[in-house]
């Protein structure tokens, strides 16, 4: 899909416009529910995962930028969810592996959510910036923006084999940064998100 800048459909979303949500909603729904399902297979998690995306989107909806198109923030708060998810299913599975006390996974305290991901976007960032300027732009086109690697090559004016041949260099390093720097969950979580192309 092509991605235009709606910005009068930003600036009525900002207002609290319901219809303006709505489009938003038509618009993106159904390709971020294929977007989830590639890492979450239960059909209910990922109605869970959009519900809550557009939730968040909504609830942010005074802090949204003119000069970026909606489905920017849904891809990232997308991300970010799925992120909770699979950690969540990780650290569920190790309680069992080490025979150790089974905790109430249903959610996580609001503030420690919120620290984890400080820390997971401060790292992710990190990550990026080792990334030569043009790597880290294809980077973020396809795993922020969600636009195939023939949409970035038609953007960039460059060839999809280019594309390809960024993204694989950027997976590397940003998967090597994380093994060095980090411990071994986050380079898990990095392969099962970003890995896959969309």
């Amino acid at each position: 899909m092509k991605y235009t800048l709606d910005t009068s459909l930003n600036t009525r979303l900002k207002n609290s416009d319901h219809d303006a949500f709505v489009s938003i909603y038509n618009r993106h729904a159904k390709e971020l529910y294929y977007f989830v399902n590639k890492y979450i297979k239960e059909s209910s998690v990922c109605d869970d995962i959009i519900h809550d995306a557009f939730l968040n989107l909504w609830n942010a909806r005074a802090r949204i930028k003119d000069s970026y198109p909606v489905h920017y923030y849904l891809f990232r708060i997308v991300r970010n969810l799925i992120y909770k998810e699979i950690k969540k299913r990780i650290n569920f599975n190790l309680l069992f592996q080490n025979n150790s006390e089974i905790l109430d996974v249903k959610g996580e305290d609001d503030v420690e959510e919120k620290v984890l991901d400080k820390e997971y976007t401060e790292i992710y960032n990190l990550a990026l910036n080792t990334l030569p300027p043009q790597r880290k732009r294809i980077f973020k086109m396809s795993r922020e923006e969600g636009l195939s690697y023939k949409e970035i090559a038609s953007n960039l004016e460059i060839s999809t084999q280019t594309v390809k041949e960024h993204m694989s260099l950027a997976m590397k390093t940003i998967k090597d940064y994380i093994a060095k720097e980090h411990d071994i969950l986050l380079k898990s979580l990095f392969i099962l998100i970003f890995y896959n192309k969309l």
